[in-house]
């Protein structure tokens, strides 16, 4: 069996301690902070934005230009201030901008995402990708394209107006985006970067990636190792597979049967609140009656909830447990009493025009970024074989049926792991956005990285977490390596966070925002 290690940290970078926690002298920012737009604002009051102006393509330097928008939440200590924190959510299409507001706003209690000693050594700084968030965000459809029910691909005889509508989508993207469409991706999005950190006045900057903001994170280090001061990875895209988000979405689903078998057994064992059954056989029947019933007949006012809007939530909740007690209590609520309000209410496609921006920026930075099969024979024949043994193998043919008929493919950047720094890396043994595999395959490729793991658990990323899903002992490895250099020494494995006890009164309807299944 193997230990839990929480012990045994110490100091791997070659700088003093003095050298650890004095700032580091940088020149005065060029870059004239001010009133973020209103949504970010809102959210994040304490939050400073600025516009930077960039080329749409920095081998015509002096052709167009687009802005990007570029968030920063000022160190609070400026005494104990040793430098900037870039961030990525990952996404692909995540905010950036809102992700330095997101983890460094204190909850209720004063809880930071970000231990307090971080926010007081950096200033938090976050970059929206161009082509997402307030960074000139891409549209390739309209409003409602995403309000229809989508095609089933589980269905056989649904497959080919599936793969029609992602071909019609990515001609769409093509056509509506031009040039723009071609400058998406990381490689141009890790110059921008370096642009921020020149006009912040930074000799380094320091880097927290999440789930593809790890694969922007490599890439950014393997162009600019010098300028490479700390880097965190929490949970990774594989960098050196050449089909980097086939395999992702592939190994998704089988990283998902696993997960999706510990969430119905937390059900289980919990049938005094649920009452769905006691045993996983129980509850995975109840499950596999309301997604029969909703692939069978589209539920909803418009008919617009069907198997592919069911799984959109159940698939992206399973990969950590913030909602796992309201979407059960939904299921209860048709299983038991055919009341499907609640499941409408997590289900129904909301649409518009934010909703169809994150997708346009999500599938044009993972089609952009890496090789893809154009060969469909291939592609179904791959997803028919995780059918066999997957209940949502099909569902995640999406992205594959886009990029196979994307206009730019592969402009990947392979990261070498040569002239780097010591590393931090972060893995959870049962993630199913990012596979562990994954993780593992980004800790090889980067020799002068330690791993951490996070074993006996299944929720996407660790360090940073939510307050119900936070690991004290990921919060502390974090902590000590970004403000005093200090990492373990060696690769090490941590308890898991615990699984939330659910109570009668929780609303099956408490929803959240915003849904996405991918990382």
């Amino acid at each position: 069996m193997r230990k839990f290690l929480t012990i045994g940290l110490s100091a791997l970078l070659t700088m003093s301690t003095a050298a650890a926690v004095s700032a580091p002298a940088h020149a005065a920012s060029q870059l004239d902070f001010g009133a973020c737009p209103a949504d970010v604002a809102q959210a994040y009051p304490a939050l400073k934005c600025a516009t930077v102006n960039v080329p749409l393509d920095y081998s015509r330097p002096f052709g167009a230009r687009m802005d990007v928008l570029v968030s920063k939440h000022t160190s609070t200590d400026p005494a104990k201030r040793r430098g900037v924190l870039f961030v990525n959510p990952g996404g692909p299409a995540g905010s950036a901008v809102m992700q330095a507001g997101k983890l460094s706003l204190p909850d209720a209690t004063g809880y930071t995402r970000l231990p307090k000693e971080v926010l007081e050594a950096y200033d938090v700084v976050g970059l929206d990708s161009r082509g997402t968030g307030h960074s000139r965000p891409l549209s390739c459809v309209g409003e409602d394209y995403w309000r229809q029910l989508q095609p089933d691909p589980d269905r056989p005889e649904e497959r080919d107006k599936s793969w029609e509508r992602w071909k019609a989508f990515a001609r769409s993207c093509a056509e509506k985006n031009g040039d723009q469409l071609k400058s998406t991706g990381s490689r141009n999005v890790i110059q921008d970067m370096d642009r921020v950190r020149t006009l912040l006045g930074e000799e380094k900057i320091s880097y927290l990636g999440y789930s593809y903001g790890t694969y922007l994170g490599s890439a950014y280090a393997e162009r600019y190792p010098d300028r490479i001061d700390r880097m965190v990875l929490d949970s990774s895209m594989n960098p050196v597979e050449p089909q980097m988000w086939y395999g992702n979405s592939t190994g998704q689903v089988t990283a998902g049967v696993a997960r999706e078998h510990a969430y119905l057994s937390w059900i289980a064992q919990y049938d005094n609140v649920f009452h769905l059954g006691k045993t996983h056989a129980e509850v995975n029947a109840a499950w596999q009656k309301l997604l029969g019933d909703f692939r069978k007949a589209p539920r909803g006012p418009l008919k617009n909830v069907g198997a592919v809007e069911l799984l959109d939530v159940y698939i992206a909740n399973l990969s950590h447990e913030l909602y796992w007690e309201p979407l059960a209590k939904a299921m209860a609520d048709y299983v038991l009493r055919g009341d499907d309000r609640a499941v409408l209410d997590w289900a129904t496609p909301s649409g518009g025009a934010a909703g169809e921006s994150f997708i346009a920026g999500m599938i044009s930075i993972a089609c952009v970024d890496s090789d893809a099969p154009t060969d469909r024979t291939k592609i179904e024949r791959d997803f028919g074989e995780l059918a066999k043994t997957s209940d949502f193998a099909w569902y995640n043919v999406s992205i594959p049926s886009a990029c196979a008929n994307w206009p730019v493919h592969d402009q990947r950047i392979v990261p070498s792991g040569k002239n780097l720094p010591p590393i931090l890396v972060f893995g959870v043994e049962g993630d199913s956005a990012t596979p562990y595999a994954n993780t593992v395959a980004m800790h090889e490729r980067l020799p002068s990285s330690v791993l951490v793991t996070e074993r006996g658990a299944g929720t996407h990323c660790v360090f940073g977490s939510h307050p119900a899903m936070v690991n004290r002992e990921a919060q502390r490895i974090g902590k000590e390596y970004l403000v005093d250099g200090l990492l373990p020494n060696g690769d090490l494995d941590i308890a898991p966070h615990p699984l939330p006890v659910p109570t009668a009164g929780t609303s099956a309807a408490a929803r959240p925002g915003v849904v996405s299944q991918h990382s």
